[in-house]
């Protein structure tokens, strides 16, 4: 019987001396599935030469940085060095673990062409873009008469996102158009 995989992250870089390593939750991975399935002590599989290789996570390592960031250790990986070759190879977990999302539920890069609709200013612009740039502040890029805008989807700005009608829904400060005037 052959084992079926799920990609889960990608390891971005490694922190410490000991080798620890930090990953990026895909973004159709709920974090709920994967806090149920990630433990210490399970095995995750990094991908070396097309292989999925199998690492156990070392006891007392595992630390959720936030809903898309993960800092671990894993239990063959002793020094920076060692980690270090790791960069950039995706990680994966058995399929019948993790169950993905669609990427229509959690990947604002689909949402480009969703209209933006204020509960105050009402029409505001439509999506042209999703930017990363600073992690902990990822910004919707709106186009509206030519000029483009940034709404952070970090706090409360963001009401809802409404699939069906391709629209997201804002409660926009005052004056927070006028920054973009």
């Amino acid at each position: 019987m052959e084992l079926a995989f799920v990609k889960i992250a990608s390891i971005i870089k490694t922190h410490g001396y000991r080798g620890s390593l930090v990953l990026k939750i895909d973004n159709n991975i709920s974090f709920s599935q994967l806090n149920k399935c990630l433990k210490e002590g399970n095995a995750i599989f990094i991908s070396k030469d097309g292989i999925p290789v199998p690492f156990f996570i070392s006891v007392n390592t595992l630390d959720f940085i936030d809903e898309k960031v993960i800092q671990l250790k894993l239990d063959d990986l002793n020094d920076m060095e060692n980690a270090k070759a790791y960069i950039n190879n995706d990680v994966y977990m058995p399929s019948g673990c993790i169950e993905t999302e669609p990427d229509n539920k959690l990947s604002p890069d689909s949402w480009v062409g969703f209209k933006v609709i204020d509960k105050s200013h009402g029409f505001v612009g439509v999506v042209v873009g999703f930017s990363e740039e600073i992690p902990q502040n990822p910004l919707l890029i709106i186009e509206n008469k030519g000029k483009e805008l940034m709404i952070p989807l970090n706090g409360n700005l963001v009401s809802s996102i409404e699939m069906g009608v391709e629209e997201i829904l804002t409660n926009l400060p005052e004056g927070y158009l006028d920054l973009f005037s």
